[in-house]
């Protein structure tokens, strides 16, 4: 396994102005943002400064290895509101499990009433 330099993170967050580089939510306590390798290391051991690229933590989960595939993924439109209603709604579901299974079940219960009319 490759050992990873921790100082190519801080540099490309410096570099990229401490912003995702996909929603462009900024980020200076760095709490919520993650270097991403646009080559993954398991694919190629390129662990510098011109493979990674900041993202957001949501940004980064949906982000696909393969390069043409992330390059096309950089390239549609996100912002930051978006990202923000993610985490919003992942916290709300977290934190709610009981109103997210009533939500779930009345949903079902309108679909098999609206099956039958």
């Amino acid at each position: 396994m490759i050992k990873r330099n921790q100082t190519l993170r801080k540099s490309a967050f410096k570099r990229d102005n401490f912003t995702c580089q996909k929603c462009k939510i900024q980020d200076k306590a760095a709490k919520i943002l993650e270097a991403h390798h646009i080559i993954p290391l398991y694919i190629e051991e390129k662990d510098n400064l011109d493979n990674i690229i900041t993202l957001c933590f949501d940004c980064h989960h949906f982000a696909p290895d393969k390069k043409e595939d992330f390059d096309n993924y950089m390239k549609e439109e996100c912002d930051g509101t978006t990202t923000t209603l993610i985490s919003v709604w992942d916290k709300f579901r977290k934190e709610n499990p009981q109103l997210i299974k009533q939500i779930n079940k009345e949903e079902t219960s309108n679909i098999d009433k609206r099956k039958y009319k």
